[in-house]
């Protein structure tokens, strides 16, 4: 996991610990706003509906036509 450098009590962060920090909150960023957009799919809020043997491929297809259309 990916973490951010903490400043430290009472002190400040050095120039490269503060260029570290904006790279993993770039990152941090898409994977937030990606995780949000898939909470908003309405058929998400319901359960799935056919048998879970296709549960695996039907969620990478969904995924695979999510990015393809970006």
């Amino acid at each position: 996991m990916i973490t951010p450098i903490k400043k430290p009590a009472g002190g400040t962060l050095h120039a490269t610990d503060k260029a570290y920090n904006k790279q993993v909150n770039q990152i941090r960023y898409v994977v937030e706003r990606a995780n949000a957009h898939l909470k908003n799919w309405k058929i998400l809020h319901t359960d799935y509906r056919r048998s879970l043997d296709t549960f695996a491929t039907s969620i990478t297809v969904a995924i695979g036509l999510y990015f393809f259309r970006s």
